[in-house]
């Protein structure tokens, strides 16, 4: 009986590079959202601060306020952009995940049909060593 061989075992590696490089873009785009995250932290701090400095003056003027109302102003301006950052991160993060997902599955599928390839290549050996031993055994039993 010859060896096992699985016809499709290049479009097998080839799937499983194919989910690699999915996983490893995934992985990018779990440190882009560590990077948002960061950021988002960043900026509630910077606001929270100039809050709470504006909050420790006794006695403040217009001029003096003017810097500070600015700056909350950039610091919003600059989560607005943060929140859209976030929307189009969520959109290409839920893509990707979607392109493991069928990486996965199509590998998956390449290595269900080779375990049955697999199962059906030993139910026939099985046979095959059956059919021997009972061949040996009818012929030492014949002989006399």
């Amino acid at each position: 009986m010859k060896r096992f061989e699985f016809r499709l075992d290049r479009v097998r590696d080839f799937r499983r590079q194919q989910l690699e490089l999915e996983e490893t873009k995934l992985e990018r785009l779990h440190a882009e959202h560590r990077e948002l995250d960061a950021e988002f932290l960043r900026l509630e701090n910077e606001a929270a601060g100039t809050r709470s400095s504006l909050m420790v003056t006794t006695s403040a003027e217009g001029r003096e306020l003017m810097p500070a109302d600015r700056y909350l102003r950039h610091l919003a301006d600059a989560r607005k952009r943060h929140d859209q950052k976030v929307a189009g991160f969520q959109v290409r993060l839920r893509k990707q995940q979607e392109a493991v997902l069928e990486a996965r599955r199509r590998l998956r599928l390449i290595e269900k049909l080779e375990a049955k390839q697999l199962r059906d290549w030993k139910a026939e050996a099985d046979r095959e060593q059956e059919k021997l031993s009972a061949e040996l055994f009818l012929a030492r039993w014949n002989k006399p």
